[in-house]
C-alpha cells in the first residue's frame, strides 16, 4: 500500500505541473522555431555593424550561435550548404547617464544595445523570418562597462533567439 505522504507528494506535484503548464510556461528548448523545416540549416550571411565597437559583430555572431546551439533546434552549416541565412544589422549601442549625484557625478549608467535580425532564403534572399528592431538595456556603476557590454550581447542573443521561437 502506498503511504499517504507520497499519495500527497504525488498530487501535489501533479497541480504544479498542471498549474505551470497552464499559465504558458514552457522550455524554450523544446519549442519548435517559426522558420518552415526547409530551412534547418543555417549560417550567417552579413553583419551591418555602423557603430565604432569592432568587438561587437564577432561578441554577437557567437552569442548567437551559441544560444541556438544550446537549443538545438537549427544546425550550424558552411554558408555554401546553408538553406537559410542570418543576417544582422547593429542599429546602435549606446551608452548614457542614468542617476547623477549632487555635484553631477554619474553613479549610474546605462547600455542599451538595438538590434535588427532577419533570415532569408539561402537560395533567392526572399526574407523568411524578421525581428524587428529588438532593444536590450542594462544599467551599471561606474567600472563595469567592460562586464556589462558583453552582458548586454548575451541577453540580447538570448531575446533574439526567443523572438524567433515565439509563437505567436
Amino acid at each position: 500500500m502506498i503511504a499517504l505522504n507520497t499519495v500527497k507528494r504525488l498530487l501535489a506535484l501533479m497541480i504544479l505541473v498542471f498549474i505551470v503548464s497552464g499559465c504558458g510556461y514552457h522550455n524554450s528548448a523544446t519549442q519548435p522555431n517559426r522558420l518552415p523545416e526547409a530551412f534547418r540549416e543555417i549560417a550567417f550571411g552579413k553583419v551591418e555593424n555602423p557603430t565604432l565597437e569592432r568587438w561587437l559583430e564577432p561578441e554577437l555572431r557567437s552569442r548567437i550561435r551559441d544560444e541556438i546551439t544550446r537549443r538545438g533546434q537549427l544546425t550550424w552549416v558552411d554558408r555554401s550548404k546553408a538553406e537559410a541565412l542570418i543576417n544582422l544589422r547593429i542599429v546602435s549601442l549606446e551608452n548614457s547617464s542614468d542617476v547623477r549625484g549632487d555635484k553631477d557625478k554619474t553613479l549610474k549608467y546605462e547600455e542599451t544595445l538595438r538590434v535588427r535580425m532577419r533570415i532569408t532564403d539561402a537560395s533567392d534572399g526572399r526574407t523568411i523570418w524578421n525581428s524587428g528592431t529588438v532593444e536590450v538595456s542594462e544599467s551599471y556603476m561606474p567600472g563595469d562597462e567592460d562586464s556589462n557590454e558583453l552582458l548586454v550581447v548575451k541577453l540580447m542573443a538570448r531575446r533574439l533567439v526567443d523572438r524567433l521561437n515565439q509563437a505567436y
